[in-house]
């Protein structure tokens, strides 16, 4: 009796501490689950388990972190054969990512797993993983085929095998199972097969990849093909990740329609013969990220055919901020079919790109504005602020061309230098250095050009303010009507709401200085010609008429006026002007002109001008008039001056009028000089004489018509020893008693009539009245003579001392200026 008791009691002991125990499972399995398990670095948070009617472990919630990653597990149904959980979520930490302020980087470790050698199979009849890799939980079915080897199914495929030391697995993926992570465009693939390893510390993958990408834009289809071997490790405490790449080929295209969106056809002929549509690319170097840092030390891009290649070395950027924290070396070696060469080497540092290039063309496209041939482009080149205002802070560059055509200019052996440079204070200098063999634009040649250009501004202020200085030179300036030598312009310019610019020009000796102010609404202007001596003009004149040169003189002037309104006024000076023409002489002009010239036209107020001398046979000094040009007619008026020991004086003579008459007035004129040709001739005629000469001047040339010269007061006739009127006497003795009585001839009247014809034969008609004093006999003699005034006025001019004279001059002065 007293052992049955005892059996009861102690059954029901063992009975109260089991109920006890089931009652507190839950803090009891936690106190002996929590060391157990944190044995192999895992941590318990939470449980609920129950025994089912089977003694079925009954467990509603399982939460677990290993290593930072949160798992949390329902419905699980655990006997000694089979563990099966029929919902269970991962979530996998931000590897890569940052931590918060307060918190440490968590410290992985390598797998240390105890791992049963019996334990039940596990069945996972759905895992979702959240993790930062996908947009959307990747769901999973994992079955537990043989004891630590699992089956993964639904969003992909896998063969797991968990030992204690290592997690290793095969993944295949294909198109069905990407596009449940991207929306993958039509025609686009995706294959590969993994195998991955993990230790705890390192996931380590190698794949065979099959894949094309395919995205059409409109008609323009572009694809990318991946198909080889890759490999990869990522390094979980370091966080680095080492990719090898090399293995796999890459291939990128586009098909030709997508060039056909050029609207412009010659653009898009010229340019689907220079771009290649087929590219590999090739990553011959390992691609290696630590942290946020992405590092590549050998990427290629060549085209299929192996002509050109583009290799980016040394790249180095941070994940979060790519573009401007980019730091790459950039080669390009680029030829088609027109481009002979294309070499730019540069290095892009952040927002900042320093480059040089090269370029090399035979010819430019036939559709630009501008041809040229034999093209030669190389220089170097910084830009900074590449992702926002792209700023060029220095450019050197050289340029040549053999020909060039813009329109009507053609430049022939071009060569260019220029450098450019921005400081960090917004201060632009530029310079520009040019040479050119020759320039033509239609009938205008300039040979052996030189062009000197530098521009310096400040582009803080806000608005364009520029010092410029240039200086041209050229050799020969050539047009029809003029050639001009040693030509040189130095300007000096500046550039704000408009171009002020001085230029100070010489050419031939000539000196001006050109100021102007070029605006959108006015363009003002002024010549200023400082005082010079007027023979520099001579290289200049000769071109005109080879039979003039300028002997003496100076000039100055002043000429202001607006291009954009085409009117101009002006005063210049002439002082001492000498000039000869063939062997004509002018002696001391001078003239100071004020004229005005509007839409086209010239107009100057009356002018004096004074002429000291001119030699042409006669000499005619003190000749002074009135200059005056009206809608572009020049004329002189009131024409004085002093010949053959008499004045004259002409009303009006206009030299560029077809047809006008011209009166020419004599008086009080040196018989004795006007007839006598020299002291041999034996002829003598004194007295003075007065007239008029109707000078009519047309496009057949100069006439005298119906003038009139007569004696004023008494003269005199003397013939002594002519052996020519000796001769008539002798002949015509009928006529000698007459003839005789001109010998000694007191005259009273003499008239004449004046007709002088274009071609230089003068027809004089006289009529002479006197009284012969030895012969006591009264006198009325007609007379009619006719002599080619031209020679007549050659001989004069071979008698006079003017050849002595000119000779003099032109050997002092003319010959030093031709």
């Amino acid at each position: 009796m007293s052992f049955k008791r005892v059996s009861v009691g102690l059954l029901g002991f063992i009975l109260s501490i089991v109920l006890l125990a089931y009652l507190f499972r839950l803090p009891l399995t936690s106190w002996f689950l929590t060391p157990m398990l944190g044995k192999s670095g895992v941590e318990l948070h939470c449980i609920d388990w129950s025994l089912s009617s089977k003694l079925d472990l009954n467990i509603e919630k399982l939460c677990l972190t290993y290593q930072g990653q949160q798992i949390e597990l329902a419905g699980i149904i655990a006997n000694k054969q089979q563990v099966t959980i029929s919902r269970a979520n991962l979530t996998v930490s931000n590897l890569a990512g940052k931590q918060a302020p307060n918190s440490t980087q968590t410290e992985f470790k390598k797998l240390a797993l105890t791992l049963p050698e019996q334990r039940p199979l596990i069945s996972i009849q759905q895992l979702d993983v959240v993790s930062p890799f996908t947009d959307n939980p990747v769901r999973l079915a994992i079955h537990e085929k043989r004891l630590n080897q699992f089956t993964v199914s639904r969003d992909f495929n896998a063969d797991v095998a968990i030992s204690n030391y290592e997690v290793k697995a095969n993944i295949a993926l294909d198109d069905k199972i990407a596009e449940r992570f991207i929306e993958l465009p039509k025609g686009s693939h995706f294959t590969s097969e993994s195998q991955l390893r993990f230790d705890g510390i390192t996931v380590a993958i190698e794949s065979v990849i099959n894949a094309r990408y395919q995205h059409a834009i409109e008609q323009c289809e572009l694809s990318f093909t991946a198909e080889g071997q890759a490999s990869a490790k990522y390094q979980l405490n370091q966080q680095f990740m080492y990719a090898d790449l090399s293995a796999l080929n890459n291939q990128l295209s586009a098909n030709r329609e997508c060039l056909n969106n050029i609207a412009n056809q010659q653009h898009q002929s010229f340019i689907k013969a220079q771009l290649p549509l087929n590219w590999q690319l090739q990553i011959e170097q390992p691609v290696t990220i630590e942290g946020e840092r992405l590092s590549a030390p050998m990427v290629k891009l060549l085209t299929t055919e192996g002509q050109s290649e583009i290799t980016v070395s040394n790249t180095a950027l941070s994940l979060q901020n790519p573009l401007t924290s980019l730091n790459s070396q950039v080669r390009v070696d680029f030829i088609s079919r027109d481009i002979d060469e294309l070499k730019l080497n540069a290095h892009l540092n952040e927002k900042s790109v320093t480059a040089d290039f090269q370029l090399s063309l035979d010819s430019l496209p036939t559709f630009l504005d501008f041809q040229a041939d034999s093209i030669q482009v190389s220089g170097k080149l910084r830009v900074d602020e590449l992702l926002s205002k792209l700023v060029v802070k220095k450019l050197s560059a050289d340029i040549s061309a053999k020909n060039a055509l813009l329109a009507d200019l053609k430049i022939t052996e071009f060569t260019s230098h220029i450098v450019t440079q921005l400081s960090d204070e917004q201060h632009l200098s530029a310079k520009l250095s040019s040479q050119a063999k020759s320039i033509n634009y239609n009938e205008i040649q300039v040979l052996k050009i030189n062009n000197e250009l530098s521009v310096n501004s400040d582009l803080s202020v806000g608005e364009l303010f520029a010092d410029i200085d240039a200086k041209t030179t050229a050799a020969k300036l050539i047009t029809p009507q003029i050639t001009l030598n040693k030509l040189s312009i130095v300007t000096n310019a500046l550039q704000s709401r408009a171009l002020q610019a001085t230029h100070h020009v010489f050419a031939d000796g000539l000196e001006a200085l050109v100021s102007h102010h070029m605006s959108k609404v006015a363009h003002p202007f002024e010549l200023v010609i400082p005082e010079q001596a007027i023979s520099k003009f001579n290289p200049i004149i000769s071109q005109f008429e080879p039979l003039v040169t300028i002997t003496d003189g100076v000039v100055s002037g002043i000429i202001k006026g607006d291009v954009n309104l085409q009117q101009a006024k002006g005063d210049i000076q002439i002082a001492k002007l000498g000039a000869l023409y063939n062997d004509y002489l002018a002696n001391d002009f001078a003239i100071e002109i004020e004229g005005e010239f509007n839409s086209g036209q010239l107009n100057i107020v009356p002018t004096k001008f004074t002429l000291n001398e001119l030699r042409a046979g006669a000499v005619v000094k003190n000749i002074q008039g009135q200059l005056q040009v009206t809608a572009n007619q020049p004329c002189a008026a009131n024409l004085t001056g002093q010949v053959m020991g008499g004045a004259f004086v002409v009303n009006k003579f206009c030299p560029l009028r077809d047809n006008q008459t011209a009166t020419v007035k004599f008086e009080n004129i040196d018989a004795s000089k006007l007839v006598t040709l020299d002291a041999e001739s034996g002829i003598s005629l004194t007295g003075r004489l007065a007239g008029t000469l109707p000078v009519v001047i047309s496009k057949q040339g100069i006439e005298v018509k119906q003038g009139q010269l007569v004696n004023q007061g008494d003269g005199k006739l003397l013939i002594t020893n002519n052996a020519g009127f000796e001769a008539v006497k002798a002949q015509q003795q009928e006529l000698s008693t007459t003839l005789s009585l001109l010998e000694n001839l007191d005259i009273k009247q003499l008239k004449s009539s004046v007709d002088l014809k274009s071609d230089g034969w003068l027809h004089l008609g006289v009529n002479l009245q006197g009284y012969n004093e030895q012969q006591q006999q009264a006198v009325n003699f007609n007379y009619n003579h006719e002599e080619n005034i031209f020679t007549l006025l050659r001989a004069l001019r071979l008698s006079d001392e003017i050849t002595q004279k000119v000779e003099k001059e032109y050997a002092k002065k003319g010959s030093n200026d031709g």
